[in-house]
């Protein structure tokens, strides 16, 4: 009877552990999230930070964050000037903190020593079969489809111009309207006038 109760609790015990457990593979593996130009060996990676070009990427949610006039921005693509850059051959620092770019001048101090190393193997050409799944993630880190942003910025300049063209006219009817209704105005009281001097 005392073996069945213990086997009965260590039953219990184990249906109430595992959905826990379950819970923390989960948060701690993002392999499927990784690009294939991610660093092999990290089974869980929050950020990378490149040190060559002092940006950050966020595994998760895909979006890089890059320095434009002393603000930090983020996007799914890097600006057009990065094109140069191979993030394959790049080195990549794992950061699991949170908004890591708050730190950016402790990462660039301690990181700078990885500028320019190309040792580090990335995902694509790991040979382990548990990163088969992330060699299919071939994210560009810029947007090639320049003519879409082309046409983009044609339709966004086309839009001001017709909200201005459209704010214009409509100054220039509220001004003839003015200009009308003060004329009318100075009719109405010359007509009073005059009627005025006749009954005198």
């Amino acid at each position: 009877m005392k073996k069945l109760l213990i086997a009965i609790s260590i039953f219990f015990a184990v249906g109430m552990v595992s959905p826990t457990m379950a819970q923390n593979i989960n948060i701690n593996i993002n392999l499927d999230k990784q690009p294939a130009w991610g660093p092999t060996g990290y089974d869980y990676a929050g950020y990378y930070y490149f040190p060559d070009i002092n940006v950050y990427f966020d595994v998760n949610n895909s979006l890089f964050y890059y320095l434009t006039s002393g603000r930090w921005i983020s996007n799914q693509y890097l600006p057009s000037s990065y094109r140069k850059y191979d993030l394959y051959s790049m080195y990549k620092v794992v950061v699991n903190d949170n908004q890591p770019w708050l730190q950016n001048k402790t990462h660039k101090k301690s990181y700078s020593q990885y500028k320019g190393d190309r040792t580090q193997e990335p995902i694509r050409y790991s040979n382990n079969t548990k990163y088969n799944n992330s060699k299919n993630n071939t994210r560009g880190w810029v947007n090639t489809n320049s003519n879409s942003n082309s046409n983009n910025n044609r339709q966004n300049a086309r839009e001001s111009s017709n909200v201005t063209s459209n704010r214009n006219t409509d100054s220039r009817q509220t001004t003839n309207r003015n200009t009308t209704d003060r004329q009318s105005d100075r009719n109405s009281s010359t007509t009073r006038n005059s009627n005025t001097t006749n009954k005198r």
